[in-house]
């Protein structure tokens, strides 16, 4: 007996528009024209809703972002953040006031999906609904704008790699001078964690990462070179990474989860001094 109630609602949710109502609410949306694949980035973004009707309407904006039909975020339903817009006011909200609460349908219980980056880039497609809180109700027409989202490229190793050898010296510390290419595209607030592994013969690249602990482990920001004193460092193999991590929230940037591939280099003992020769001269008689 619910049903044909339940199809009567589902029907009447468009009413504004469909019957030459005009909607309460008017809608002014500005975006980035290009923009990363981490929605936390598109702080820039503003939202300003005016309310045309003579009643207070309590609403959410509810975002799909799509590529070619295929949902790459959503908010999730209800929303639990719930704006109150009186008669002739205009509410203006900005960056995460407007993608919070958002979910991603490969991963909906991830800890923060705006920095997650999303499965896919190129020309997307980004819509704004305004709804009441569990989306039945429209308030608006949906706004819908398409832009270009790219991708960050994680850090490249540039030295010590596998053609340089580490020669230690006598008496004195090996320093290791490791140096990378940044994420590309440059941005502020990017950190890099540096580690350092032994890579016995016994292991492959892959689990010597794995495995062991490093050897060193430094974080440092907005640079792309860094020098490692150790104390003693046998002659060996050894590889080192980089993960790129956003400054405040410590989580990943870039594809591969942040990290640069590995890079391998050799420490070999002192090179030997020459022996010198000593020529004897006979005196002449």
């Amino acid at each position: 007996m619910w049903l044909p109630a339940i199809v009567a609602l589902i029907l009447l949710v468009p009413a504004y528009g469909q019957q030459g109502i005009a909607y309460p609410i008017e809608v002014r949306f500005q975006l980035d024209s290009v923009l990363s694949s981490y929605i936390a980035e598109w702080h820039h973004a503003t939202l300003e809703l005016e309310n045309r009707s003579e009643r207070s309407i309590r609403c959410i904006p509810r975002v799909v972002v799509t590529k070619a039909g295929k949902i790459l975020a959503r908010t999730k339903l209800p929303r639990t953040r719930v704006w109150t817009i009186s008669p002739g006011e205009r509410l203006r909200l900005r960056g995460n006031e407007i993608w919070g609460e958002l979910v991603f349908p490969d991963d909906p219980r991830h800890l923060d999906p705006r920095w997650k980056a999303l499965s896919d880039t190129g020309t997307l497609t980004i819509c704004i609904h305004v709804t009441d809180s569990m989306g039945v109700e429209h308030f608006t027409a949906p706004v819908c704008v398409e832009r270009y989202v790219f991708s960050y490229q994680p850090p490249i190793p540039l030295a010590p790699v596998l053609s340089d050898t580490l020669r230690a010296m006598q008496r004195k510390q090996v320093t290791a001078r490791f140096q990378w290419m940044p994420v590309l595209p440059p941005r502020p607030g990017t950190c890099y964690i540096v580690r350092c592994y032994a890579l016995p013969d016994s292991l492959n690249i892959a689990e010597a990462v794995r495995v062991q602990s490093p050897l060193v482990e430094r974080r440092i920001c907005n640079a792309t070179s860094l020098e490692w004193h150790p104390q003693h460092l046998p002659r060996g193999r050894y590889v080192w990474t980089i993960r790129a991590v956003d400054a405040q929230s410590e989580l990943p940037i870039a594809t591969s989860d942040g990290y640069s591939l590995p890079a391998v280099f050799t420490v070999a003992p002192p090179s030997r001094a020459p022996r010198p020769v000593y020529h004897h001269h006979r005196r002449k008689q």
